[in-house]
């Protein structure tokens, strides 16, 4: 007879059984680490780290076939890495950084990053009626192009230096004063009130006159959101390719999100641009910076 003992405790795991693991999850990790093996799929990781490409831009970097990319590139969306939509004739490929973040959080064991980290710990404690909830699908999911008469240099300045000409009610807290971007990398998105403020949102990923992202609550509720703004010229001027996502539980309908972001960037900042008319909650425009 075997009398070996098996023991169990918070600092070890059992013999003969896998404690506090999930199968499912250990597949879908194990998706992950196949489809970071290849050093071509990594590098593709690190141009949509940069901002969203399309599937042209990705394949002038590298000497293999298109038809090879878009191989990795199934791979990687495959593992849930990479998210795509198609818009006219192009396709666009996000990164998603989320199942990264849960191999950081399981394996290194440091310091989330905030908003990543936020979105673990609303999917492990957050239950729905319809089940449990995911990551994988977000709760809003926008995308569309607006064509404005203007050069990129001067739509990414609204974008980031005027954002309170074309941003405002009923899109900000009702007891809103003003509203102003730090128009950098990292720079906060802060709606200012009598005796406080609050931060909308952060400037994660900045081109000069290219590409925008901010990443924050956004009034969602427990949600996180990211809005991109990536700016292409065109015949008559630009043609902004806007997208916004969203996971967690919000506040509010999904819809209701969707049509407020085709107001505040079809409309108003559009007509901000186009006109000089401003439909946002700060009356005057910054001041210019005087250069010696």
């Amino acid at each position: 007879m075997n009398n070996t003992r098996l023991i169990c405790n918070d600092n070890a795991t059992c013999c003969g059984k896998r404690a506090d693991l999930d199968a499912d999850a250990d597949q879908v990790e194990s998706g992950i680490w196949r489809a970071l093996a290849d050093p071509t799929r990594r590098a593709i990781l690190d141009l949509l780290r940069e901002r969203p490409r399309i599937t042209g831009d990705i394949s002038s970097y590298f000497e293999i076939s298109r038809i090879a990319v878009m191989r990795h590139l199934d791979v990687l969306a495959d593992a849930g890495l990479v998210t795509s939509r198609k818009r006219g004739r192009e396709r666009w490929h996000y990164l998603n950084a989320i199942p990264l973040q849960r191999i950081h959080e399981r394996w290194v064991q440091a310091q989330a990053e905030p908003w990543a980290g936020r979105l673990l710990r609303l999917q492990a404690r957050a239950e729905t009626a319809a089940g449990r909830m995911t990551i994988d699908k977000p709760a809003v999911d926008v995308a569309f192009p607006v064509s404005i008469r203007a050069s990129r240099a001067e739509v990414f300045h609204a974008l980031t230096h005027d954002t309170g000409g074309w941003w405002g009610h009923p899109f900000l807290r009702s007891d809103t004063k003003s509203l102003f971007l730090e128009p950098r990398l990292g720079g906060l998105l802060v709606e200012h009130r009598d005796g406080g403020g609050s931060v909308v949102a952060a400037v994660t990923s900045w081109t000069d006159d290219r590409h925008l992202e901010l990443t924050g609550p956004f009034h969602l509720g427990l949600a996180v959101g990211m809005a991109v703004f990536d700016l292409l010229p065109a015949d008559e001027g630009t043609s902004l390719q806007f997208s916004f996502r969203a996971f967690g539980t919000m506040d509010g309908p999904a819809d209701q999100f969707a049509n407020g972001w085709r107001e505040l960037v079809a409309v108003r900042l559009k007509t901000l641009v186009e006109t000089g008319k401003r439909l946002g909650i700060n009356p005057d425009p910054p001041k210019k910076e005087v250069r010696r």
